[in-house]
C-alpha cells in the first residue's frame, strides 16, 4: 500500500503534523500575515527513496518503515504557477538552507512536471550571512 500524503486547507490549526512548537509559531504567524497566499498545503511531506527494509517483515511494517525513512519537508504548498518546498526553522542557518534545497531537488525527482519547484526557508530571524547564501543558492527566505 503506497503512502498517501494528506492535503490540508491553508489555515491556522491547533497544531501541524510533526512540527515542533517554535516551528508551529512561525508557521501560524506566516498564515496570519499571508491569509490568501495558498489554498491548500501538505505537511511532513515525504521525498526521496526510503531505506531498505527486511523483506521478511510483514507488508504493513515494511510500508511504515518506508514512510518513516523518507526525508520530510515541513510544508509543500502550491500557488497558481509554482510549487514551494518550505522548511520552517527558527533562527535559520546553513542547515535549513541545505534542507530546503535538498527537499526541492528530491521533490522534482519524485514529481517531474512543468511546474517550477522553489525551495523556501521560513524563519523568525534572518541573519545577513543566511540571506547572502540563500540568494546565491536560489532559495527564498521568508520571515514571520
Amino acid at each position: 500500500m503506497p503512502h498517501i500524503d494528506h492535503i490540508y486547507p491553508y489555515e491556522r490549526m491547533a497544531d501541524y503534523p510533526h512540527m515542533r512548537p517554535l516551528d508551529e509559531q512561525i508557521w501560524t504567524r506566516f498564515i496570519q500575515k499571508n491569509p490568501d497566499r495558498f489554498s491548500q498545503v501538505q505537511y511532513d511531506f515525504g521525498v526521496g527513496d526510503p531505506a531498505d527494509a527486511d523483506p521478511e517483515l510483514p507488508e504493513n511494517i515494511i510500508q511504515a518503515w518506508h514512510d518513516l525513512t523518507r526525508w520530510k519537508c515541513d510544508v509543500v504548498a502550491d500557488d497558481t504557477e509554482t510549487t514551494y518546498t518550505i522548511e520552517v526553522k527558527p533562527n535559520a542557518n546553513a542547515k535549513a538552507l541545505g534542507q530546503a534545497l535538498a527537499y526541492a531537488v528530491l521533490y522534482k525527482i519524485d514529481h517531474p512536471g512543468d511546474r517550477p519547484v522553489v525551495p523556501v526557508v521560513l524563519t523568525d530571524v534572518i541573519h545577513n550571512t543566511t540571506a547572502q547564501a540563500a540568494k546565491e543558492m536560489g532559495i527564498l527566505l521568508w520571515q514571520a
